[in-house]
């Protein structure tokens, strides 16, 4: 942390909620960026990003400040955007087993491009058709793939930070980083893939 983060945080715990915005601000784009990447839903994203911050003021004496806070706080959301997805799947397995249809929006390809639009800043990263096409291509990565890609490759986190946020080595790191780029080459190429769990080509 810098010298002002420092300041912020003491004062944020000390139980100024102001400085806690402030400390939080320069994040909250971000968050929501990894979010919506790693659900593909603009309203879960949002909720996500909220409780993820709500989280990080309910743990925040947990915080250790020679660490970085902007990891920190990646860590929370990931985690939130896991737990997310594990309930999603536990539900889909339930319609699939019971025959009923969800009542909340799921992942779709078609509209992906402007729930994009209408989540991200004019001036994001999703701004040029490639990063779209990148972004529609997420749903054919593993859920490991796609955490370790979204925060290297989009991100911009390295190697040791992406490994210290998701809790994995920078060797399995390197692996999955290999196999997300190799995956989103061959879509945005136009070479046909399956998403993980409809078989055929991974």
């Amino acid at each position: 942390m810098d010298e002002r983060e420092k300041e912020l945080l003491d004062k944020a715990l000390a139980g100024d909620g102001s400085a806690f915005e402030e400390l939080v601000w320069p994040y909250r784009q971000s968050l929501l960026h990894l979010s919506f990447r790693m659900t593909g839903n603009r309203e879960e994203a949002m909720d996500i990003t909220q409780e993820a911050l709500l989280k990080s003021f309910r743990y925040l004496r947990r915080f250790e400040p020679e660490k970085s806070f902007r990891n920190w706080l990646f860590q929370i959301a990931a985690n939130e955007c896991r737990d997310f997805l594990k309930k999603t799947r536990k539900e889909k397995k339930y319609r699939l087993q019971t025959g009923t249809r969800s009542k909340s929006p799921q992942l779709d390809p078609e509209n992906i491009k402007a729930q994009a639009e209408a989540v991200f800043e004019p001036a994001s990263v999703l701004n040029s058709e490639l990063k779209l096409d990148v972004n529609k291509c997420l749903q054919y990565l593993s859920p490991k793939e796609r955490e370790v890609f979204i925060l290297r490759d989009l991100d911009g986190f390295n190697i040791k930070e992406t490994a210290s946020t998701l809790g994995l080595s920078a060797i399995s790191v390197r692996v999955n980083l290999s196999s997300a780029r190799k995956k989103i080459r061959q879509a945005i190429e136009g070479e046909r893939i399956q998403a993980p769990g409809r078989g055929g080509k991974t």
